[in-house]
């Protein structure tokens, strides 16, 4: 249901864009490969951490899946903060490789930029959904993303009427960021709130041991 509505979701916005000509459906078709960067490797974390957090599940190992989700939250923040900086700092050499059209690279530059600031949390949301379906709880994932994906529409109309064009990319991005915050929150509070884990700590550095081979 939300791959569906993703995609319902996907040609209405495709319908806002073509009042302003075929320019941005171009841009959005483009930068939507360029931000697969992202959410195909964090798709790839996502996949991982499910089989991991499952695998300790069924083991009752929870010491395991919450040092594991924090480690895995950490490693994909790196790449998301890469590929954010990448994306709002160099947008136009990295545009430039798919389209020499100056029109396009110029809308496709803001474009970037916009979607960007949202990769992070595209990543953490992404991962954070794994760790959920790890633990059999896929509703979680699936209201979050399927409330936020459908109230891009209205924000896309809403905000175009300020921003113009502009207004589409940030509600797209402003989603992103919305879901993966709230997503974050809500396994954060779960874990928080289970018995085996309440008053955990990530890393307990009194037992690291040291072993050094001669």
């Amino acid at each position: 249901m939300q791959s569906g509505v993703f995609t319902v979701i996907g040609m209405i916005i495709a319908r806002i864009l073509s009042q302003w000509g075929s320019t941005p459906i171009a841009v959005q078709s483009v930068g939507s490969q360029i931000e697969s960067i992202t959410w195909m490797t964090a798709g790839g974390f996502q996949t991982a951490l499910s089989a991991f957090v499952g695998q300790n599940f069924g083991a009752k190992k929870w010491d395991r899946i919450y040092k594991g989700y924090f480690i895995s939250l950490a490693i994909i923040s790196i790449i998301g903060t890469i590929t954010s900086c990448l994306l709002i700092f160099f947008p136009s050499p990295i545009f430039s490789i798919f389209i020499s059209e100056k029109a396009v690279i110029k809308d496709g530059i803001v474009y970037l930029r916009i979607l960007g600031v949202s990769q992070l949390f595209m990543c953490i949301e992404m991962t954070t959904a794994g760790a959920f379906n790890g633990l059999g709880r896929t509703m979680p994932p699936s209201i979050v993303g399927i409330v936020l994906n459908v109230l891009r529409i209205p924000g896309a109309l809403l905000l175009s009427m300020f921003l113009g064009l502009s207004g589409v990319w940030w509600s797209i991005s402003i989603s992103s960021m919305l879901k993966g915050l709230i997503l974050t929150s809500w396994f954060i509070i779960f874990l928080k709130r289970h018995p085996e884990i309440r008053g955990m700590k990530l890393i307990d550095f009194s037992k690291l041991k040291v072993k050094i081979d001669n």
